[in-house]
């Protein structure tokens, strides 16, 4: 698991790689410490369900396939 923080000493983003590559679930944060973004990479490119937060609420959701958005 790799976590990356902000100047400010909040957290950034947390998740996991696999042979140097984003792989598995990956959580984003604003400088504030809320919730922005999450979702799930495979083989370095989004995959999967991603939900889109604003002031820490959800606010879309999109599914991705390699890296594309699809037609939900």
């Amino acid at each position: 698991t790799r976590e990356d923080y902000y100047e400010n000493g909040q957290l950034e983003s947390k998740g996991t790689y696999k042979d140097g590559k984003e792989d598995g679930q990956w959580e984003y944060y604003d400088e504030n410490g809320k919730l922005y973004y999450k979702g799930t990479y495979k083989d370095g490119k989004e995959d999967g369900q991603w939900e889109f937060y604003e002031n820490g609420q959800l606010s879309s959701k999109g599914t991705y396939k390699d890296g594309v958005k699809q037609d939900d």
